[in-house]
C-alpha cells in the first residue's frame, strides 16, 4: 500500500518544527507592527524591533525561526538522496539557521547610536546569512531537479531563489543609496521566508 505522504515520518516531522518556527517569526513581526511601535517601514531594518519596549517577542521569534531552519535543514537532508549538493545546500542551509540564531542573541545598535562590537556582529553575520541561505537555494532548486519526488517542484524554487537574488541586491543597492533600506530589507526577507514556508510544507504534504 503505498503511503499517504511523499515523505516519511522523521522528514515530516521536520517540516513542521520549520513551519512552525517561520509561522511564529512572522507572527511576531505583524504582531509588533501592529502594537504601533515608532519604526519606520521605510527606513528602519526589521532587527531594530528588538530595541523596541516588545523587544524579546522579535528576539523569541527569530530564535525559534532558526530552530525551525535547522529543523528543515535536517529534513531536507532525509528529502533527498545523498550527494555533493545535498551536502554542499544542507551546510550551507544549516549554516544560515545558525545565523539566525546569532543574529538573535547579538542585537542591533539603536538608531542614532555609536557602532557597539554587538551592533557589528549582528550587522556582519546578518550580512553573511543572507548569502548563504541565497547560496543554499540556489544548490538545493538544482539538487531538486535530480530527484523523482522534487523534479516538478524545482521550477518554483528556482524562481523563489531568482526572486530572492534580486531582492537582496535591490537591499544592497538601497543601502549604498540611503533610499527606503528597510523596505528592501523587508522585501527580500518576505521572498526568503517564501522559500522556506514553501519547503517546509513539501515535507509534509501528502503523497
Amino acid at each position: 500500500m503505498r503511503s499517504a505522504h511523499a515523505f516519511p515520518r522523521p522528514v515530516r516531522r521536520y517540516g513542521l518544527l520549520g513551519l512552525f518556527g517561520v509561522s511564529v517569526f512572522v507572527t511576531s513581526l505583524i504582531l509588533l507592527h501592529l502594537t504601533g511601535t515608532e519604526i519606520d517601514l521605510m527606513r528602519d531594518y526589521v532587527s531594530n524591533l528588538a530595541n523596541g519596549p516588545y523587544g524579546w517577542v522579535f528576539v523569541g521569534g527569530a530564535l525559534v525561526r532558526g530552530c525551525g531552519n535547522l529543523a528543515l535543514t535536517l529534513g531536507l537532508r532525509g528529502a533527498l538522496h545523498p550527494g555533493r549538493l545535498r551536502t554542499w545546500a544542507v551546510l550551507l542551509f544549516g549554516l544560515a539557521a545558525v545565523g539566525i540564531l546569532l543574529a538573535a542573541l547579538f542585537p542591533i545598535d539603536p538608531p542614532g547610536q555609536t557602532l557597539s562590537t554587538t551592533g557589528r556582529v549582528h550587522g556582519t553575520v546578518v550580512g553573511a546569512t543572507f548569502v548563504l541561505e541565497l547560496a543554499a537555494l540556489f544548490v538545493f532548486s538544482v539538487a531538486f531537479g535530480r530527484h523523482r519526488r522534487w523534479c516538478r517542484q524545482r521550477a518554483v524554487s528556482l524562481v523563489l531563489s531568482v526572486s530572492a537574488a534580486v531582492a537582496l541586491t535591490a537591499f544592497v543597492l538601497a543601502i549604498q543609496v540611503g533610499v527606503a533600506p528597510g523596505l528592501a530589507e523587508r522585501a527580500a526577507l518576505a521572498v526568503f521566508l517564501a522559500w522556506e514556508l514553501w519547503a517546509s510544507f513539501q515535507l509534509v504534504r501528502p503523497a
